[in-house]
């Protein structure tokens, strides 16, 4: 192996460790958690996930305890993996996954407030995406669902009433459905505090399951 050659792997291996440990920062405000999300989606769509945090050193490191920059709130899509689509590993987000990424119930919530209240995660997004199938069925004027699946429909089918009857307005009705689960949030008058004094940020985003691409 000539010297130039063997250089240049050297250069190559500096940059690759560089980049794993800035993204190993962990964030220290609102700001920073969604900047790095938005960052780890950036490099996934590119084909240029880093996957950090991903090694036996990390499950040692996290085993006594966790410490999560955010919480997200997804849809238990099987297309949505949400690690994979921020580029994120062991220990750096805390994910809550439910049919229709939905807050109405004290599962979901306290599931949420656990994530803010001891964990101290500076930012809850609510992931919603493209073709999901709980507000595909929600709008939808088929046959009725029983059991706890017409259940899980009818909740999320009271948070976007306006849209019942109009499947060619899904993607419009998948985004509002986020945001009346943000409002949800942010009512809580333990979360509205942290809000104002600069300490959480609660957000909607929305996945592209065609591209890949999360928006904000």
């Amino acid at each position: 192996m000539n010297k130039r050659l063997f250089d240049l792997i050297g250069l190559v291996l500096v940059v690759m460790a560089f980049t794993i440990n800035m993204s190993a920062a962990v964030p220290s405000t609102p700001e920073e958690a969604l900047a790095e999300l938005s960052a780890g989606n950036e490099r996934y769509v590119n084909e240029k996930s880093i996957h950090p945090h991903t090694n036996m050193d990390r499950v040692a490191e996290t085993a006594p305890h966790q410490a999560p920059f955010a919480a997200v709130v997804g849809c238990s899509d099987s297309r949505v993996p949400v690690e994979l689509l921020f580029d994120q590993g062991i220990g750096d987000i805390f994910v809550i996954r439910t049919a229709g990424n939905n807050v109405n119930s004290e599962m979901v919530m306290g599931s949420i407030d656990y994530a803010i209240e001891h964990l101290g995660v500076k930012l809850v997004l609510v992931l919603g995406h493209g073709s999901c199938g709980g507000v595909t069925g929600a709008i939808s004027e088929g046959e009725d669902e029983h059991g706890n699946i017409g259940h899980l429909l009818d909740i999320i089918r009271n948070d976007v009433s306006d849209y019942v009857g109009k499947p060619d307005c899904l993607n419009a009705a998948i985004h509002h459905h986020a945001e009346v689960q943000v409002e949800r949030i942010i009512a809580y008058p333990h979360v509205a505090e942290k809000i104002a004094n600069g300490e959480l940020l609660v957000k909607k985003a929305y996945y592209d399951v065609k591209t890949g691409k999360v928006t904000y």
